[in-house]
């Protein structure tokens, strides 16, 4: 495990595991020489990227993307790695990633084929089941976008049957213009792929070797000279044996490594309470108990704000935003904003003990004003997106679950008697019951009703 004050960030994982993005640095400046070796290195996996994606991004190459060893083929079989002159352990690294990001923006097209589908209010049950059926199943979907006869599996064969007898009479007519439906859909979300990154790339297990020179400890990585490979000293003295990233800093001639290392979420027998809970601008979360976490939330974002504005006035000659100490001091106040917001999060989940959270789902940009200053670029500078990824890495870490429920009218009902209230200064008021209480409070609680009435949007985080 990483030592003490080595940055973690929670990824995407299963039921039972979450994988810590673990963070190295390097020590002191990289020479010039070597910071070149590496950028060439960054640049030749961003063209293989770039190759992948522009060769294997459109409908034609999709039946190939699973497993992917057709593509494996064929590229070695083309000679590209040799052409650009990349190391294997690069080149094989940046082709896995391009192909994952092709896969991703698959599964979002699918996926918006299915919203469309369910939005479309021609379709009957029937319609809906069978483009379900053909995005889903293997070969199926890719059939329908190369214009061939649909194929299922053997044994997927008598659901298949079942689905078209339950299209009606008319059931070639009904597959033909849904399979067309599925085209215009597949093909409006479809997008061409594109990085102009050279600063990020990763490197496979037999392409690093940590270890020591002149009494320091580091990471050997491999170079395009053959047999030969490059001492970085790095901050710790941590091993690891997997694929990793490497992002770099030209400026500041330093590299950061980025380690994935999945953990067992961890289990807490005590956790048992369900809670609502309600995000505001200046207290953070808001509990249906009543508890406030972050109450310095609000006050160190408009620190922020003010900051900038005040730095964005002072020259109009010199852009103040792009001197070092500007950057510098930013940074700081930014990190101690996403530190405080980790420490009251962990104190809401520790002191609640909940194992379920109910959270209302808004909009993205909730109507705000982008143009101005003062209360307005307040409001822009908002890091309510932050919050809410935390709220849900942090849940997943520790076996909470997170649900969404309905966020219209979520402020304005009353949580009491449900009828229609309103808002004076800080306090919701109930003209139906007499319901008096703070507005965040309010809105806390109705996420728990409506969490506990089945007014839900996800039954899991996702």
């Amino acid at each position: 495990m990483p030592k003490k004050g080595t940055r973690a960030k929670l990824l995407v994982s299963d039921d039972k595991k979450v994988c810590k993005a673990i963070h190295q640095y390097s020590k002191g400046k990289i020479s010039s020489e070597n910071m070149d070796v590496l950028m060439e290195i960054g640049h030749g996996c961003m063209v293989t990227k770039n190759y992948i994606y522009q060769r294997y991004g459109g409908i034609k190459s999709l039946e190939k993307l699973y497993p992917g060893y057709v593509i494996e083929a064929e590229v070695r079989e083309a000679g590209f790695r040799e052409k650009i002159g990349l190391p294997s352990v690069y080149f094989s690294a940046a082709m896995d990633r391009a192909l994952g990001d092709i896969r991703i923006m698959w599964a979002q097209v699918k996926s918006g084929i299915n919203d469309a589908a369910s939005k479309n209010e021609r379709f009957s049950p029937e319609d809906r089941h069978y483009i379900r059926f053909a995005i889903k199943v293997s070969g199926c979907f890719e059939n329908i976008l190369n214009g061939k006869p649909v194929s299922v599996p053997k044994e997927m064969q008598p659901r298949y049957n079942k689905i078209l007898m339950e299209l009606g009479e008319e059931s070639e007519q009904r597959v033909r213009d849904l399979n067309r439906f599925v085209c215009r859909q597949a093909r409006k979300r479809l997008r061409k792929q594109h990085t102009d990154n050279e600063t990020y790339f990763a490197v496979k297990m037999k392409g690093y070797k940590y270890g020591e020179l002149d009494g320091k400890h580091g990471i050997f990585l491999t170079t395009k000279v053959s047999r030969k490979r490059m001492f970085i000293p790095l901050t710790d003295t941590n091993v690891y044996d997997r694929t990793l990233d490497i992002k770099l800093n030209t400026q500041k001639r330093s590299i950061e490594i980025i380690v994935p290392l999945f953990v067992n979420v961890k289990q807490h027998e005590d956790y048992t309470n369900e809670i609502g809970i309600s995000l505001g601008l200046w207290n953070m979360i808001t509990t249906s108990t009543g508890n406030v976490y972050g109450s310095e939330f609000g006050k160190m974002q408009n620190e922020i704000s003010m900051y900038v504005l005040k730095e964005m006035s002072q020259n109009g000659k010199v852009k103040t935003s792009d001197t070092k100490k500007y950057i510098a001091h930013k940074a700081k106040m930014d990190a101690a904003l996403k530190n405080y917001v980790n420490m009251e999060i962990n104190r809401m989940l520790g002191n609640e003990k909940t194992k379920v959270v109910y959270m209302a789902k808004l909009p993205r940009n909730p109507g705000m004003s982008m143009k101005g200053t003062g209360d307005t670029y307040f409001l822009r500078m908002w890091k309510k997106g932050f919050v809410t990824e935390r709220i849900q890495w942090k849940c997943r870490e520790n076996d909470i679950r997170l649900i969404e429920v309905v966020g219209k009218g979520i402020g304005t009902d009353c949580s009491v008697c449900g009828q229609k209230g309103y808002i004076e200064d800080e306090n919701f008021k109930c003209p139906v019951c007499g319901f008096n209480e703070n507005k965040k409070v309010n809105g806390a609680r109705n996420a728990l009703n409506r969490g506990k009435t089945g007014k839900q949007l996800n039954k899991k985080l996702p």
